[in-house]
């Protein structure tokens, strides 16, 4: 693909250096620059960090989180039935999804703040502990 010609070169380059990303590296650019763009039409950041962090902070259900750990528990046991099976199959996408969201919010945030995403997981308290 050829970027077409602008009025604007500086424009021009970037969509050239652009072209030349990776797929994870293009979207993560496309990511950055539509949170840039957002922040410059945005006159409250703290109305947007505030609804982030709402997301963030919110849970899971604690009977659907009740109901994997039991499954998981009786799939490591080996009794797990084929229809609890499925149950744990739909469990684990749901869990899925939510953690990927939740990812998703604290990368904005991380963007907004402009600060490193592991670097605001370890303010939030989200960073997961290493087992040494």
């Amino acid at each position: 693909m050829v970027a077409q010609s602008s009025g604007n070169s500086a424009v021009g380059q970037l969509i050239r250096e652009a072209e030349q990303l990776r797929p994870g590296e293009f979207e993560q650019f496309v990511v950055r620059i539509l949170a840039l763009n957002a922040s410059r039409k945005s006159n409250g950041l703290s109305s947007e960090e505030s609804l982030l962090l709402k997301n963030i902070n919110k849970e899971f259900v604690s009977k659907k989180l009740e109901r994997f750990l039991l499954l998981d528990e009786k799939r490591n046991q080996g009794i797990l039935s084929t229809k609890e099976h499925s149950e744990l199959l739909a469990l684990v996408q749901q869990l899925e999804k939510y953690d990927a969201q939740k990812l998703q919010w604290i990368g904005q945030l991380a963007l907004l703040r402009k600060v490193p995403f592991d670097s605001l997981l370890k303010e939030l308290g989200l960073y997961p502990p290493r087992n040494v």
